[in-house]
């Protein structure tokens, strides 16, 4: 019976941060797609193709923890899947977000690999958050044809960096190499940069004050929650919960 319920709490766990890790990836795009009529049409794909890619890598980190990867057999479905999704998108955007989801299947298969160690590296950390917080938030807010200008990353640096601190924080909880007193620091560097962002905003007038304190105490009780709980699944959740509370509070 205690086997079971364990067994229903981990697919509970791994469907949940499937979710919360999507949402998270898409929520700042999303309340800025009302000004690009093409940005839903994609919308459904996106969320499909992530949820996807967010499932296969909750089970590569897992493996991961334990010295061991995900078999190619199983790996070589997802890509299929993949592929699929990426046509669907492509065919309704233009070629370069096939470059672009091909970038993220690379990046995918490093997380695979059990020999580059690659989960452990600061690498990981960086490209996580710049595909999360900056390049798929802005597949939903660019126009088509395809003309980029930089300054379309401007809006999605806070989540950028919101997404990197939960992403070296969740590291520490699976590395293979126990480096958590690393991520740990990184973590702090991280939270210091928020706030120096979020106070330069604050001082410029371009963000309001019930932003910057809301933030700061979803943040508090966050860290509260987060340091309380001995269980590191609780500890991921909580730091989802809090991402999704202040991407919310900052973009709405």
């Amino acid at each position: 019976m205690t086997k079971k319920q364990s067994v229903s709490f981990s697919l509970g766990f791994i469907v949940l941060t499937t979710l919360l890790q999507t949402v998270l990836s898409v929520l700042p795009g999303y309340l800025y797609y009302q000004d690009n009529p093409q940005g839903p049409m994609i919308l459904p794909y996106m969320l499909v193709y992530l949820l996807l890619c967010d499932f296969f890598q909750v089970f590569t980190r897992a493996l991961y923890k334990k010295g061991r990867s995900l078999s190619l057999a199983i790996y070589a479905i997802k890509i299929l899947a993949s592929g699929a999704l990426i046509y669907f998108v492509a065919s309704q955007t233009a070629y370069q977000f096939v470059l672009i989801f091909i970038a993220y299947e690379i990046f995918q298969l490093l997380i695979l690999s059990k020999h580059f160690f690659y989960i452990d590296s600061i690498m990981y950390s960086i490209t996580n958050a710049i595909f999360k917080g900056l390049v798929f938030n802005q597949l939903l807010t660019i126009s088509y044809p395809f003309n980029y200008d930089f300054k379309a990353m401007i809006p999605f640096i806070f989540a950028f960096f919101l997404i990197l601190f939960i992403t070296i924080l969740t590291q520490g909880m699976y590395s293979f190499l126990s480096k958590q007193a690393w991520f740990l620091l990184l973590s702090v560097v991280c939270l210091i940069t928020i706030y120096y962002l979020l106070y330069m905003q604050f001082s410029n007038s371009i963000l309001p004050l019930w932003k910057f304190t809301s933030f700061i105490v979803a943040n508090i009780i966050a860290l509260f929650f987060f340091a309380k709980s001995k269980n590191s699944q609780k500890k991921e959740l909580v730091l989802y919960l809090f991402g999704l509370v202040g991407l919310m509070v900052y973009y709405f």
